[in-house]
């Protein structure tokens, strides 16, 4: 049924689950799993561009654990995975790489570090089943949070 899967990645609770959902079908498929983890640009304005570069070396280090810490979860489970940084918005740059890998499912967390924008604006998971062209698997973390189920 999946052949290509693609997984967002970020540590959270949410990303933990959606990993876990995709190393159970990437199992039972045979399917080749792609882990994708997004560093979100900063504004290019800012009282000095050399904090801005910082913050960016800052957040590409982050996304890199991120990715060893997916990989290494996948490979205690025995299973090769290709570990993806990309830079940009998450929703679109989740929905590219779903794209570029011709995958047959995205597999993503419904709760990550988007924070309370996330809810005003539409998590990353909302936005990025809007441009997709392939199934969404949204998991849930299993964290009871007040009013939202």
């Amino acid at each position: 049924m999946f052949q290509r899967i693609v997984v967002g990645y970020d540590d959270s609770p949410g990303a933990r689950a959606a990993l876990t959902m995709a190393l159970d079908l990437a199992t039972a498929h045979h399917a080749a799993l792609t882990v994708v983890a997004v560093e979100e640009y900063l504004p290019h304005y800012g009282p000095v561009v050399g904090e801005i570069e910082d913050e960016r070396s800052i957040g590409e280090q982050t996304c890199r654990r991120w990715l060893a810490t997916a990989a290494e979860t996948a490979e205690q489970r025995g299973i090769a995975v290709r570990a993806e940084l990309r830079a940009g918005q998450a929703a679109r740059e989740l929905a590219t790489a779903a794209a570029d890998h011709d995958a047959d499912l995205l597999v993503l967390g419904r709760s990550g570090h988007s924070g309370i924008w996330g809810r005003f604006m539409g998590s990353t998971a909302e936005k990025a089943a809007r441009h997709v062209g392939c199934s969404v698997l949204v998991a849930h973390d299993g964290v009871e949070k007040a009013g939202q189920r």
